[in-house]
């Protein structure tokens, strides 16, 4: 397949279709994909500005991880994310649904409960 063909999509690295528990700012959403370089979310929110392209976003993201053998134990993942595209999906009571793609351009700093 070549770049030129219709859905052909270049991807950097592979996303894994995961909901984990995210913060931003002071609101809380899910992953809807994540990767090494960037994840994909959604958010309910009034403040569509904050969200603008281009715009750094703090982040923290709240996962589980089990070793056989060992008890599990919380991990956050933090840094800050990069808007790259966002969209309205649903407008609610609360706010705007909004999905959002931010691109990951340091490291995400791995805290371990």
């Amino acid at each position: 397949m070549t770049g030129m063909e219709k859905g052909y999509e270049h991807r950097a690295s592979e996303r894994m279709d995961l909901v984990l528990q995210i913060l931003l700012y002071d609101l809380e959403g899910k992953t809807v994909n994540i990767s090494s370089n960037g994840v994909y979310l959604e958010v309910i929110t009034k403040d569509l500005e904050s969200f603008a392209t281009g715009s750094a976003i703090p982040i923290e993201i709240i996962t589980a991880t089990s070793i056989p053998g060992l008890a599990e134990r919380d991990v956050r993942l933090k840094g800050k994310g990069f808007v790259v595209r966002h969209e309205v999906t649903d407008v609610t009571g609360r706010g705007n649904r909004l999905r959002v793609a931010l691109e990951f351009r340091d490291r995400l700093e791995v805290l371990m409960n």
